[in-house]
């Protein structure tokens, strides 16, 4: 401070140095010399005293001159200091300026932002807000909210938000019409900012998030069509089975009255034409009638077994799946096998045991029925965490995506196997070749 007190005051310095220069060049000397005539000093030594004494003077003023350049000097440096303090704060100001330019024009095109009194006067809205909301520079005026939206129950959801955020940080999404009349949806940050003097305000940040809604809403469209075809596929599988379980009980009522219901009327009248009086004849209808029984036994059993074997509840799906290809074997004339390759002897509850004698059962009669096979080898062979049942058969073969896309027949088949399997959590795979045979492989966890 005493620095710079002492360089400001460097012109008063030069107007006092001067006014004493000049006073003691001009009038000490003169008065000096009035002084020596007075005194009757000889004229020689009065001007040898007056020279001495301007001689003294000027060795004053030297002094006073070299103060004064001393002083312009640290005067110089202390500005030139001053002046490049200025000149690195000047570009500070300019670089600060232009950074502000940068970031008013990103905020202003790049950025949906606005400012807003708490009472919901709007201070500012960026030019990209405004092309967003169709609006003119000049409208900007009035309350925001009005601005953001021509919708009265938009403009009042907004109005709501800005009066409840006032101590912390709303962050939503809001539905707004422009002035187009076009729906927009913002993901839209309210930020409340305490400013000097007590006052308070609001900032809006925004971002467009229209086309991700409408992206969503089409996406739930086509979410809701999908459960909808899934429902009605459902509800068309489910048809397809009861009409499946219904061919099942023609086929099985229609065994019994081709087979069991016309062995039994024939006993009937075998029965009623028997002339006991006739003895040799009686004999011999007696004797019809047990070949016939034997028959009907037979036929009783093939149906009852192909309802509800007893092998399996009894014994398990191994021993069941090997009565049931000796049954197949018998009734077909076939070669039917049965092949146990790990020995295989432990029990499931009945619905998976049911689920897979019923698979096993469908795979055999598809061999037999669609791929005119000869031969079919059911094999059973399990680890620690897996059974796996096969059937092959050196059948005729087929397209196995041909197949799995028809609605009748062998597709049909397939299809119900493969909801059985999954109904108790199990896999089915089917691989065929055209000529070549097919293997079916049921897996299932231990």
């Amino acid at each position: 401070m005493e620095n710079t007190k002492e360089y400001t005051s460097v012109p008063s310095i030069l107007k006092k140095l001067l006014i004493r220069a000049f006073l003691l060049l001009s009038g000490f000397p003169v008065f000096f010399y009035i002084v020596l005539t007075y005194l009757r000093v000889e004229f020689a030594l009065s001007i040898l005293l007056v020279i001495v004494f301007i001689f003294l003077i000027l060795i004053v003023i030297k002094k006073y001159f070299q103060k004064v350049i001393n002083v312009l000097v640290k005067s110089n440096l202390y500005n030139k200091k001053q002046i490049a303090e200025l000149k690195e704060q000047y570009e500070l100001k300019e670089q600060a300026y232009q950074e502000l330019e940068s970031l008013n024009f990103v905020i202003d095109n790049a950025a949906l932002f606005a400012s807003a009194k708490l009472d919901g006067t709007v201070v500012y809205l960026s030019k990209k807000f405004c092309d967003l909301l169709g609006l003119d520079r000049k409208e900007i005026r009035g309350s925001i909210e009005r601005l953001l939206s021509t919708q009265e129950g938009q403009q009042q959801n907004i109005n709501d938000l800005m009066r409840a955020t006032r101590q912390k940080i709303w962050i939503g999404e809001v539905e707004l019409t422009s002035r187009k009349q076009e729906k927009l949806w913002l993901e839209l940050t309210i930020i409340p900012m305490n400013q000097t003097h007590g006052k308070q305000s609001l900032f809006l940040l925004g971002n467009n998030i229209t086309e991700r809604k409408q992206t969503q809403g089409q996406m739930d469209k086509i979410k809701e069509r999908e459960y909808e075809h899934r429902v009605q596929l459902q509800k068309d599988q489910a048809s397809q089975i009861v009409e499946a379980q219904e061919e099942e009980r023609k086929r099985i009522a229609k065994d019994i009255h081709d087979g069991i219901g016309q062995m039994l009327t024939a006993l009937k009248f075998s029965v009623e034409s028997i002339d006991v009086k006739n003895q040799e004849n009686a004999e011999k209808k007696f004797a019809d009638l047990k070949i016939v029984f034997g028959q009907l036994i037979k036929d009783v059993r093939a149906v009852t077994f192909s309802l509800t074997p007893p092998e399996l509840s009894d014994h398990g799906i191994a021993p069941a799946l090997k009565k049931m290809t000796e049954e197949i074997s018998k009734l077909s004339g076939k070669n039917i096998l049965f092949e146990n390759k790990t020995d295989f002897d432990e029990r499931f509850d009945s619905l998976t045991e049911t689920n897979l004698y019923r698979v096993a059962q469908e795979a055999i009669n598809n061999a037999l029925k669609y791929a005119e096979s000869t031969y079919v080898l059911v094999s059973v062979a399990h680890t620690k965490e897996l059974l796996s049942v096969m059937i092959d058969d050196n059948g005729k073969g087929f397209d196995v995506n041909v197949i799995q896309d028809s609605e009748k027949g062998l597709g049909m088949g397939l299809f119900f196997m493969k909801e059985r399997i999954n109904y108790i959590d199990g896999r089915l795979f089917v691989n065929s070749v055209v000529g070549q045979g097919t293997r079916i492989t049921i897996n299932i966890s231990l």
